[in-house]
């Protein structure tokens, strides 16, 4: 994660977006108001400046199909600017593999 966000940060002045998306209450027994809370505590005290989603539709499984999930967890998606996914990153990566991942999306 620090190296995803080092890349977010680097770029940010460039128009990179980068939206982290929590799967948290898809948990067996999750409680929404505490997993929200327990997100938010995670993000601030992470300091990481970037936007956290906490995923709480019940269309798990539309999304899943949609972007081919789940999968290997983490995974990174990347999106041009027409939001069409131009590449993606299933399991732990570096910042080499984030800057690319950012340069596709810039469509580079």
């Amino acid at each position: 994660m620090p190296d995803l966000v080092k890349v977010a940060n680097d770029a940010r002045n460039k128009g990179l977006e980068v939206l982290l998306v929590s799967y948290d209450l898809q948990l067996p027994d999750a409680e929404p108001v505490a997993v929200q809370s327990r997100v938010e505590r995670f993000v601030t005290r992470m300091k990481w400046g970037l936007p956290v989603v906490v995923f709480d539709s019940t269309g798990l499984e539309e999304i899943n199909s949609r972007y081919r999930l789940p999968g290997p967890i983490p995974v990174t998606l990347a999106f041009d600017a027409n939001g069409v996914e131009v590449d993606r990153e299933e399991g732990e990566a570096g910042v080499e593999r984030f800057q690319s991942l950012a340069n596709r999306a810039f469509g580079r």
